[in-house]
């Protein structure tokens, strides 16, 4: 089975179980889509360098963008997400000019809360539309700079946030005949080795204050908690590893984990990995940039 129909199949049986939730995955399912446009993988920035060890592969980065691209995409989002109400402000700010897509959508390449919460305040969105729609609009870009930097992740990466895009793993997969531990990133799909005994948020190591919940019924699934900083990871156990733009679904998909955490006293990390600094300026249109290139 392929890798689309593999996640076809996941985005039914969640659209299936989970009524509620078929508003965030049809915004899911268009960015999916939306990443396979040549556009997305033209638009990942050159590394000149590897990124100095600690610091992701996206930070410091300028990404040029045809604008009529990132206005589609923008306005594609938010009426989407308007379909059901609470995005109608935002599209209609986008619509009038008072809310620059590009300024959005840096913002959201970045995680800049503030700088997404000053943009909610203007476009007249009090209910978070905007933290929720905001990974959705950054993961087509995400995606492509997964696939073009994998190679460049340092072997040696130690920390616990992702190394292309800084975000704090959305789950751990323990892979293989060898049982190798990886965490996974939900926004970009990043795939990185990690130590058995070792918190990704906080870096501890003791092996007494590190520990794990089994639901019933569940064996391929398991919490991992730690005591010191009271977060937790998720871990399923894949022989080989969950395809980069499933990783957000499998994520949905094992929301129960979540909510058994939660009802122990177990949190997410609310703060950002990695803090990030990308810059999204204006680049040529695509059909400006065929043209150079047959010239």
């Amino acid at each position: 089975m392929t890798r689309e129909k593999v996640g076809g199949a996941l985005l039914t049986a969640l659209n299936a179980e989970h009524a509620e939730w078929r508003p965030l995955l049809a915004l899911i399912e268009e960015a999916l889509r939306e990443a396979r446009r040549p556009a997305w993988a033209e638009s990942v920035p050159a590394l000149e360098r590897p990124a100095p060890l600690g610091q992701p592969l996206l930070s410091g980065t300028v990404v040029r963008l045809a604008p009529r691209s990132v206005r589609r995409w923008v306005h594609r989002v938010l009426a989407l997400a308007a379909a059901g109400g609470p995005a109608e402000p935002l599209l209609e700010a986008v619509r009038s000019g008072r809310l620059d897509p590009r300024s959005l959508f840096a913002a959201a390449i970045s995680q800049d809360v503030a700088g997404l919460d000053n943009l909610a305040q203007m476009g007249g969105d009090d209910r978070g539309v905007l933290r929720v729609v905001a990974p959705i609009i950054a993961m087509p870009l995400l995606l492509a700079c997964r696939e073009a930097w994998s190679p460049l992740v340092p072997a040696a990466w130690e920390d616990g946030y992702c190394p292309i895009c800084g975000d704090w793993p959305a789950l751990a997969e323990v892979r293989g005949l060898d049982g190798s531990r990886h965490l996974r990133c939900g926004r970009c799909g990043g795939d990185w080795r990690t130590e058995w005994l070792r918190c990704p948020f906080c870096g501890e190591r003791d092996h007494q204050r590190l520990g794990s919940l089994v639901s019933d019924g569940l064996e391929r699934q398991t919490i991992e908690v730690c005591e010191r900083c009271r977060h937790y990871a998720k871990t399923v156990t894949t022989f080989d590893p969950i395809p980069p733009e499933h990783v957000v679904l499998q994520d949905l998909a094992t929301l129960v984990l979540d909510i058994a955490a939660l009802e122990r006293g177990y949190r997410r990390a609310a703060t950002r990995g990695c803090p990030v600094a990308v810059d999204a300026v204006a680049g040529p249109s695509r059909l400006r940039a065929l043209l150079r290139l047959r010239s």
